[in-house]
């Protein structure tokens, strides 16, 4: 098969995941240093200003790093599915019953054992995470990284800092899955609630979905064989925090009700659909690998 994966007796469906997290405390995404000083990373707009970037990439990586290290237990043992499945990164397994290649992709460039050469297409993609509203930097320093950095000179110790996100920030984000069953969808719901205490780099780090009484929590999830829903995508160019909750009420909101070419779920529902999945990838994906391998 091109796609690299044995076609299965299971319904495929389009998947989309829009979320608004929001930062319960400052945040920091690495990026680069300058003297003394961790910069965290950034977009430029065009009207010039500056927006904190929750980078989808690192988001993705967080995601499968999640799924690796879920616990699984084999013959009274306790492992990661990562040890299970001799799955990693970069060395995929380009096993088909693994969850993570199936979704994530997987390229095996030499034969492994009983693993020949293969290359699974990636099926799930991320987007967004450019924050609302402009970035006004926060410098701290923390007890828990270097404190201080001495010149060859011999001058004075100079502060060593970190540039943070403030809290309150919200980052819109965005996660897509191209023809995935149910079943593989559920290890895509559990990494992505899995990863919200560890988006970010060293301390403190960790997001969460917003959440009022009007909408209940920032979230919607698809499923779809044609998109006739209102794409859940926010302008980056928005500034301000409450119109940005507006724009993602009217935009959930358009949308149809029922039939069998799409269904949304919003707000609590949508939560309440991916914990569901989540669970079963626990009680049911995950102890059905350890017995098969």
């Amino acid at each position: 098969m091109a796609s690299g994966l044995t076609p299965k007796g299971e319904a495929l469906y389009h998947w989309d995941i829009y979320a608004l997290l929001y930062a319960p405390q400052e945040v920091y995404f690495g990026h680069e240093t300058q003297v003394n000083v961790n910069l965290i990373e950034t977009v430029s707009l065009p009207d010039g200003s500056e927006r904190v970037y929750l980078s989808p990439t690192k988001r993705r990586g967080v995601e499968r790093r999640a799924l690796l290290y879920a616990p699984v237990e084999r013959n009274g043992q306790h492992l990661y599915l990562t040890d299970l499945l001799n799955c990693g990164i970069p060395n995929t397994c380009g096993r088909e019953n693994c969850p993570v290649c199936r979704v994530y992709g997987a390229l095996v460039t030499e034969r492994r054992g009983n693993t020949e050469r293969t290359t699974f297409i990636g099926r799930l993609t991320h987007g967004g995470g450019v924050s609302i509203p402009a970035w006004q930097p926060l410098e701290k320093q923390r007890a828990m990284h270097p404190s201080d950095l001495r010149r060859e000179s011999g001058e004075e110790p100079q502060p060593f800092r970190r540039q943070y996100g403030a809290p309150g920030l919200l980052f819109p984000v965005y996660n897509h899955v191209l023809a995935a069953s149910e079943r593989e969808f559920r290890a895509v719901a559990y990494a992505f609630l899995a990863s919200l205490p560890r988006l970010g780099a060293g301390n403190p780090k960790g997001l969460d979905l917003y959440e009022d009484e009007t909408f209940g929590p920032y979230l919607v999830l698809d499923r779809y064989k044609a998109p006739l829903g209102r794409r859940v995508v926010l302008p980056p160019t928005l500034k301000d925090p409450g119109e940005a909750l507006a724009e993602f009420r009217r935009r959930a909101e358009d949308a149809p009700e029922g039939g069998a070419l799409f269904q949304r779920h919003r707000g609590r529902a949508a939560l309440e659909a991916l914990r569901r999945l989540a669970k079963a990838f626990v009680e049911e994906d995950l102890p059905a690998l350890a017995s098969a391998s």
